[in-house]
């Protein structure tokens, strides 16, 4: 072959190898995010509830309270619930609020949170705890699912108390029980998960209390979702991209015969 034609044909290589290299880049331009199709969600929350024996005897049971509970279908708009107090012989708190969203489809969500104010765990003089805010807020989608809780002005047995609010950290509260905090429960993953998050539960054990639980700030997320994800137009990409290689590669094979025949 001559050598002007060797030196075309290099030069219509490297531009043909550029042009290619840039196909994929225009693709992942073009893509963006999609979502997996939520097919169900479910979603609750509550203020507070209580099981406990005291050493008397004395069964104190609170139902959760107040609590809110996502339709099957979802509800985009908010399902709330509040309560001005309770009072029962373990437990009292200030106004408690509860509430709950999530919606079906591509992007479907489930969002959860529960709030109370000034709770205060204790019988006769012991004060267990105390808090000025105690609250929990949970989220499940496409990715998966995550929580959070918020406490403030925390006291244990009378006493500030500044624990970390790290997911499922643990108290020894002494004479009373175990402290958890921002308790989290996670199941599934993806997709497809859920998650209850409790902000705050005193687990009761042969202390001066007694025995049981009491629950402050529930939340409960979760989805359930096709498991797949695919970025809107990376198909498209990735059709665009062998269609401009196969036109380009026809184009230069018919460049080439001509140069030959020439």
């Amino acid at each position: 072959m001559h050598p002007r034609l060797l030196r075309g044909s290099g030069r219509r290589a490297s531009r043909g190898l550029a042009v290619l290299a840039l196909v994929p880049t225009f693709g992942l331009v073009l893509a963006t995010a999609a979502y997996a199709d939520v097919t169900t969600v479910t979603g609750s929350a509550y203020g507070a509830s209580v099981n406990v024996t005291t050493l008397a005897g004395t069964v104190v049971n609170l139902p959760p309270t107040p609590i809110v509970t996502l339709p099957a279908a979802g509800s985009a708009v908010p399902v709330t619930a509040s309560t001005a107090s309770v009072n029962v012989a373990v437990l009292k708190t200030g106004v408690l609020n509860a509430s709950t969203q999530g919606t079906l489809g591509a992007g479907g969500s489930v969002t959860s949170s529960a709030n109370v104010a000034n709770p205060a765990v204790g019988i006769g003089l012991l004060n267990a705890l105390s808090a000025t805010v105690v609250g929990s807020t949970c989220t499940s989608n496409e990715a998966g699912s995550s929580g959070t809780a918020t406490v403030a002005g925390l006291t244990l047995l009378g006493l500030p108390a500044n624990v970390s609010l790290a997911p499922n950290t643990t108290v020894n509260v002494l004479g009373v029980g175990i402290l958890h905090v921002n308790e989290q429960i996670v199941t599934g993953s993806g997709a497809s998960s859920g998650i209850t998050v409790n902000a705050l539960r005193l687990e009761i054990n042969a202390g001066a209390l007694g025995n049981g639980s009491i629950i402050i700030g529930q939340s409960v997320c979760g989805v359930t979702g096709t498991g797949v994800v695919v970025p809107t137009g990376a198909i498209g990409g990735v059709l665009l991209t062998a269609v401009v290689a196969v036109a380009f590669g026809l184009y230069q094979l018919r460049r080439t015969r001509r140069a030959r025949i020439a």
